[in-house]
């Protein structure tokens, strides 16, 4: 007997059917086999792991965030036992248990994990003892940052008298200790012409700091840049520029305008730093062309720098040093690239970009914070998570730059620091006088100086920005 087409066709849909059967069978077996411990089948997953109740030495009884998977124990400021507490009650959920139990000490001088499991489900929080702090970590008045002495408790902002700011009815804004209130409250008005006074408190810690306000005249440092005030700088400018008027005495902001007219006195001033931020520019032509503010003040920055003014200069402004004719014309950075207002790379993984210094023992690198296990002439500016714009003006080592002895012939410059593909990212160029140190010129081409990241990150290795700013600072000016 003969099978037709229809008859094939349902028999072979049939043997399909039986080898999936077979198929899900198997595997339906071994998942639930291979999922149980005890071949028993059964995953247990009808409890919970949630602290419900945490106290330390019968009196310091802990905040739950069981969100953040915290627990967050408040100890008084001059509490010092942290060391060793004891665990006088912790209540989980029915069923579960803990990897700590009520009796323990348990050294808390650094966070400890707290395991819970329950069946099959299992848990972990941070457990954080933090004495009560008030402490101020940053002032801002009106666009202009204050420094703050923690030991006498004292801020000090540095005002142009020129600023526009009215110091009668001005805006201030702090930054503090994570659960500390602050009076008069920040982003208030106050009248700063007179000493103003802001407490902090956090239970029993309570601190007051006192706010003086100096008016500049005859700035021993300036910051200069295109615009009218900081606060209308672009954002990588801007914290440049806060940070050298938040952390040197008698710093202030200038626009080129104020340089070029002879608004603001240059008589007592040591120190221009001069950071642009803007597309990089593929030679010295391109720079002037664009910088036309800086230009226009030239006449009156080549008479600070022959009578022995000092400058740092970074990103694209490296080739002002060429302006002010410290620099060959003909010897401005060969490797240029990046620009823009916030584009770049984020910088993830336990160990940030970082360039290397020439000579480890130059005065530029003293006291810089460094890397666990890091090469001795290793220079990190970055932490993990920062973004920065990677915006270059650097000397590659290809023609006519073969070397580092080749680029210091070509540009009378002493090379400072260099990147992982060899190219010269730091430099230093000699005083009007013929002599490097003080009154000289010390460039930054690295896309790795860096002063803003628009996203978040918690600030190890940039702190050396400011380091190295306060090195040279020292090292050109004394």
């Amino acid at each position: 007997m003969k099978h037709n087409n229809n008859d094939k066709e349902r028999s072979m849909k049939m043997m399909m059917m039986k080898l999936l059967c077979a198929a899900f069978f198997i595997l339906h077996t071994s998942f639930f086999t291979s999922c149980s411990n005890d071949h028993t089948g059964s995953i247990d997953v009808s409890g919970s792991c949630l602290v419900e109740k945490f106290v330390l030495n019968g009196q310091y009884e802990g905040i739950i965030n069981t969100e953040k998977r915290l627990i967050k124990i408040k100890v008084p400021a001059n509490f010092n036992q942290k060391g060793n507490m004891e665990i006088t009650s912790l209540d989980v959920s029915s069923g579960a248990k803990a990897n700590l139990k009520v009796g323990d000490h348990v050294n808390f001088d650094a966070d400890r994990t707290l395991h819970i499991t329950n069946g099959d489900l299992e848990m972990d929080y941070q457990i954080s003892v933090r004495n009560d702090e008030a402490l101020l970590s940053l002032f801002i008045l009106e666009g202009v940052k204050g420094a703050i002495n923690q030991n006498d408790k004292t801020i000090t902002v540095s005002v142009m008298g020129n600023s526009g700011i009215d110091l009668e009815n001005a805006t201030f804004e702090v930054a503090c200790s994570e659960d500390a209130t602050c009076s008069p409250a920040s982003g208030t008005k106050a009248n700063f012409k007179e000493p103003v006074q802001i407490t902090l408190t956090d239970n029993t810690a309570t601190n007051t700091y006192t706010v003086y306000v100096t008016l500049i005249e005859n700035p021993v440092a300036i910051f200069v840049g295109d615009a009218e005030n900081v606060e209308l700088l672009n954002d990588e400018e801007k914290a440049a520029a806060k940070w050298l008027t938040g952390n040197i005495e008698g710093a202030a902001y200038a626009s080129w305008d104020m340089v070029a007219s002879g608004s603001i006195s240059l008589d007592e001033c040591k120190f221009i730093f001069f950071h642009r931020h803007s597309p990089a520019y593929g030679n010295y032509n391109g720079f002037a062309e664009a910088a036309t503010g800086a230009m226009t003040a030239l006449p009156k920055m080549k008479e600070f720098w022959k009578r022995g003014g000092a400058f740092v200069l970074s990103r694209s402004a490296v080739n002002y040093a060429i302006a002010l004719g410290a620099m060959p014309e003909d010897a401005y950075p060969n490797n240029c690239w990046g620009g823009g207002g916030g584009e770049g790379s984020d910088l993830m993984g336990d160990d940030p970009w970082h360039f290397f210094a020439y000579d480890v023992s130059h005065p530029l690198w003293k006291n810089l914070k460094t890397y666990p296990g890091a090469a001795p002439d290793a220079v990190y500016t970055l932490d993990n998570g920062y973004t920065i714009c990677n915006t270059t003006s650097q000397f590659a080592l290809w023609n006519p730059y073969t070397g580092q002895e080749a680029f210091e012939t070509i540009t009378g410059a002493r090379a400072l620091s260099h990147g992982g593909d060899g190219a010269v990212v730091a430099w230093e160029l000699k005083a009007a006088d013929g002599n490097f140190g003080k009154g000289g010129i010390i460039c930054f081409g690295s896309g790795l100086f860096d002063w803003n990241s628009p996203t978040p990150y918690t600030s190890v290795y940039h702190d050396n920005m400011g380091g190295i700013m306060l090195n040279a600072f020292d090292y050109l000016t004394k």
